[in-house]
């Protein structure tokens, strides 16, 4: 059976090089580079070919594949993560359609891609709700918000204490996020992950169902997006595949650039 390379740190210069072309779809790649590095137990990297067909990255149970160039052995990759526990595979929406036939119970599903420039960025006037910097204590309140969302609830029901320490993790770590609670209870919030030195991702922007309609998302992106470019981040990214929430980050200056895929197992 084929062993593709597991990378080290001594090859993350080759890694920023090969992935530099396309810094949006690869923003997971760098930003977890940049954060965890390739030596722990977190973050871990696999090259496929000589050439670097493919390169594979898994973030806990996560896992990624970029390609910078047509024409690779896709059949090895998937027989590797065969082998692997994977909650999550993404990529781009064309690589994953070519490697679903390997996993066909799976479902390949499709987003869009977003990316929103400093100076694009059309502040909005601030709404009057309280929106609150989540900490590590919140982690219990996230989980619990995100076993209301259709589309996040099954990883965070079937694996809720491995999300509940992955989550605390990363707002022990720097991680940036924001909510709006209703007594003691998250009904609505974003935050990011994978930050670099210039851009950071969007993730799990999310409003409990009782709750939505009342701008609580846009109020909290706002913020989120602010503190951002305060802190120094040059541009975002993000996923979305709702229309209603695509048209809010539209407002906010967010342009679709790309086609993205997840596959949940």
């Amino acid at each position: 059976m084929y062993t593709p390379k597991k990378l080290t740190y001594k090859d993350i210069p080759a890694v920023l090089r090969y992935i530099a072309e396309e810094k949006e779809v690869n923003l997971f790649i760098e930003g977890d580079i940049e954060n965890y590095g390739l030596d722990g137990d977190i973050v871990s990297m696999y090259a496929f070919g000589d050439d670097w067909d493919y390169l594979v990255l898994r973030y806990y149970e996560n896992y990624m594949i970029t390609c910078n160039k047509p024409g690779g052995n896709l059949s090895r990759v998937a027989a590797f993560l065969k082998q692997q526990h994977m909650l999550c595979l993404s990529a781009k929406e064309e690589i994953l359609l070519d490697i679903q036939p390997y996993f066909p119970h799976v479902k390949v599903q499709g987003t869009y891609l977003c990316r929103l420039n400093k100076e694009g960025f059309k502040m909005q006037a601030p709404g009057g709700h309280t929106i609150t910097r989540l900490v590590p204590n919140d982690a219990q309140s996230i989980i619990d918000l995100y076993k209301q969302i259709e589309e996040f609830a099954k990883p965070y029901i079937e694996h809720e204490q491995e999300k509940l320490r992955q989550t605390s993790e990363l707002l022990e770590s720097g991680g940036l996020g924001y909510g709006i609670f209703d007594g003691d209870v998250l009904v609505c919030m974003a935050n990011i992950t994978a930050k670099t030195q210039h851009g950071a991702m969007i993730i799990g922007v999310a409003t409990h169902p009782s709750y939505r309609n009342r701008g609580y998302a846009s109020q909290v992106m706002i913020r989120l997006c602010s503190q951002c470019f305060t802190d120094g981040l040059s541009f975002l990214c993000l996923f979305y595949d709702n229309p209603l929430a695509g048209a809010i980050y539209h407002r906010l200056g967010f342009e679709t650039i790309g086609r993205w895929g997840m596959m949940k197992f």
